[in-house]
């Protein structure tokens, strides 16, 4: 059997877009066809030995990093996961006759256009040939934080979300193994005219400044 390996690259861990993510991906996957493992950046921080996620990912077919975009990049948390993981792999070279892993990646941003990733694709794409691995796709998703604040009550086979559905639905296909053809990087977002999307995302930032507009422009202005 198959087997593959989630990377939670969020800071936020359990309570991120991130999260949800590689929760619906994992419920589209066949479990007699492909076993699932998980790993969290944030819970390796807190480990004693940190070497032991390493070994389980040197035994995967395929590792998926899903994480959210930071300033076109990585989270400093993950790159630094990242470098370790290759460290590992110069120590523990891999035999012969391994089976060298797929790798994929999911980013998710808060624009509302998945193509704000490309850069951050084109990163883990460098990275998997740096280490020896195979870059399969990635996917670029826009509007991560909507995403994680609709979850639970915006379906993703829903009309809003159905490119995004359609894009993990590629990816949990191949993962699977049914397909051997060629794949580009897929990038999608929600179904929604940017200036509604502006527009909900302004209110939901004065919500979480806990302050009128007003107020919170004040003390932009004031501090800048």
């Amino acid at each position: 059997m198959n087997k593959v390996c989630f990377i939670n690259g969020s800071p936020r861990g359990k309570n991120s877009a991130s999260k949800g993510l590689i929760d619906k991906v994992i419920e589209m996957l066949d479990k007699q066809k492909l076993q699932s493992h998980e790993l969290s950046v944030v819970e390796w921080y807190r480990k004693n030995i940190k070497e032991e996620d390493f070994e389980l990912m040197s035994t995967m077919n395929a590792i998926v990093f899903v994480f959210p975009l930071y300033v076109d990049a990585i989270p400093s948390s993950l790159l630094e996961f990242m470098y370790g993981f290759e460290e590992y792999l110069i120590k523990h070279p891999c035999p012969k006759n391994y089976n060298v892993p797929k790798v994929y990646s999911i980013i998710n941003n808060g624009f509302i256009e998945g193509k704000q990733n490309m850069n951050a694709l084109k990163i883990m794409a460098h990275y998997s040939a740096r280490i020896g691995f195979n870059w399969r796709f990635g996917i670029g998703i826009g509007a991560g934080e909507f995403i994680r604040e609709t979850m639970e009550v915006i379906p993703l086979k829903s009309k809003l979300k159905q490119s995004i559905y359609e894009g993990l639905t590629i990816l949990a296909t191949d993962l699977e193994g049914q397909v051997n053809i060629e794949q580009s990087n897929i990038m999608t977002n929600p179904s929604m005219p940017k200036f509604i999307f502006t527009a909900a995302a302004s209110r939901h930032w004065v919500k979480e400044a806990k302050m009128s507009r007003k107020a919170l422009s004040r003390r932009v202005w004031s501090e800048a």
